[in-house]
């Protein structure tokens, strides 16, 4: 009977939980914390935007910068007819005068000795566009990723000012026709 009325005893007896008050307190500190947090963090995302087109102007100016240095000083848009032969000389083999070499025959490699200056054309994260505008309007536009001024050989993003909006990649430059293809999944 001992053993009995001790277990209904403890059965009965309250057991220690949070208040009302409490539960509030913690909900009103994490909500101070997150709206503390929430902001930090969505303002890093946009900087690592930011700076991965700094990062990827960076690349495409170096690899614009080398085909002038292995060309003799020629800047790369000198009789370049159009904007696809530009792509060529960054994506794929040249000779010494520019002449983009494609090879001959099936798997044969390109038979230039200058480049590939870059494996693609890196797509601006603002817009999401990987082509480049030679001349014409002043940067900012929205119409390419990039614009290459051919009077400084200074290659530009191309997106709307204050653009807040981080687009995925809308396709390639294709390093055999200097085409822009879409991606497929």
């Amino acid at each position: 009977m001992y053993f009995y009325a001790l277990a209904l005893q403890n059965s009965r007896m309250v057991r220690p939980a949070f208040s009302l008050i409490e539960l509030v307190i913690v909900v009103v500190i994490i909500g101070i914390i997150g709206s503390i947090a929430v902001p930090r963090m969505s303002s890093s995302a946009e900087n690592a935007a930011v700076n991965a087109v700094i990062a990827d102007r960076n690349t495409l100016q170096r690899a614009v910068d080398l085909y002038e240095v292995e060309h003799e000083g020629v800047m790369i848009h000198v009789d370049a007819k159009n904007e696809k032969n530009f792509y060529l000389r960054l994506l794929s083999n040249s000779d010494l005068d520019g002449t983009v070499n494609k090879g001959v025959g099936k798997g044969k490699k390109n038979a230039g000795i200058y480049g590939p200056y870059i494996a693609s054309i890196p797509a601006n994260r603002h817009n999401g566009l990987p082509t480049i505008r030679i001349d014409g309007d002043a940067a900012g536009t929205n119409t390419h990723g990039w614009r290459y001024d051919s009077n400084t050989g200074a290659i530009e993003a191309d997106h709307l000012s204050g653009t807040r909006t981080f687009k995925a990649n809308e396709g390639v430059v294709d390093s055999v026709t200097g085409k822009l293809k879409k991606l497929t999944s």
